[in-house]
């Protein structure tokens, strides 16, 4: 029984560490959609495309948004080491 509810501890620990990091993510996410924004369109590879979106899903965000978090973050720290 003892282990059971080791098991089980174990289990609510790592879901609340998924639950923590997937609202940090959100919170970021939305920090990028709320500094204004203009539509473009961009042309992606297929395998791109699929790794973006799958990478978006695993961190409980939609693939456009993820894809303007990295394209964010990558064009701020090339800012930063300049």
């Amino acid at each position: 029984m003892k282990k059971m509810d080791s098991s089980i501890e174990a289990e609510k620990s790592f879901a609340a560490d998924i639950y923590r990091d997937r609202a940090a993510i959100n919170r970021k996410a939305q920090a990028v959609l709320a500094s204004g924004s203009r539509q473009i369109t961009i042309r992606l590879g297929n395998g791109e495309l699929a790794l973006a979106r799958q990478q978006a899903e695993a961190k409980g965000l939609k693939y456009q948004t993820y894809i303007k978090m990295l394209l964010h973050e990558a064009l701020m720290g090339n800012s930063a080491t300049r």
